[in-house]
């Protein structure tokens, strides 16, 4: 191989690598008043799941946001009921189901729960296609009995279901 092409494929696997390290991330807090006091799951790993909603039937958008990398259940998921890759610390919250969010929280090995919905302008994205979702998404439920989320997430596509809810 000349140098030229070389240097050609050596800087598309760098970038091919940067593109991928950056991705399936995910920092900040979201913290939870539980009855024994105070919550907070700091959150390292965030992914996209594609699949048919379980009450619509209609394809939505899931970004899985948790503190493990659940990455490999996800992919032998094969139906939307696991897709959160049965995550003991963190939250989901589904994009495209209708005119609000509807979002999961986990913690404590999933001892803790909340679920809830909120408008979208709490979630501010940065990348909005069918196979990444970028963005920041602020949220204070706590009035409501809900989380306080402060978080940044990069959640690349990593399974898409088809027909099984």
């Amino acid at each position: 191989m000349n140098r030229s092409l070389h240097a050609i494929v050596s800087a598309a696997l760098i970038a091919s690598l940067a593109a991928i390290s950056a991705a399936e991330s995910a920092n900040g807090t979201v913290t939870y008043q539980s009855k024994s006091g105070p919550i907070v799951v700091n959150v390292k790993h965030a992914y996209l799941v594609k699949g048919p909603d379980v009450v619509s039937g209609k394809t939505i958008r899931r970004v899985v946001i948790s503190v493990a990398d659940v990455a490999e259940a996800i992919r032998k998921c094969e139906r939307m009921m696991c897709s959160d890759g049965g995550i003991g610390e963190g939250m989901t919250v589904d994009l495209d189901a209708g005119p609000m969010l509807n979002y999961w929280f986990v913690a404590n090995d999933q001892r803790v729960q909340f679920s809830g919905v909120t408008k979208p302008d709490s979630l501010k994205l940065t990348a909005d296609a069918a196979d990444h979702v970028a963005g920041k998404w602020d949220l204070d439920a706590h009035t409501g009995g809900g989380p306080v989320i402060h978080i940044e997430f990069d959640a690349p596509l990593v399974k898409e279901i088809k027909g099984k809810m």
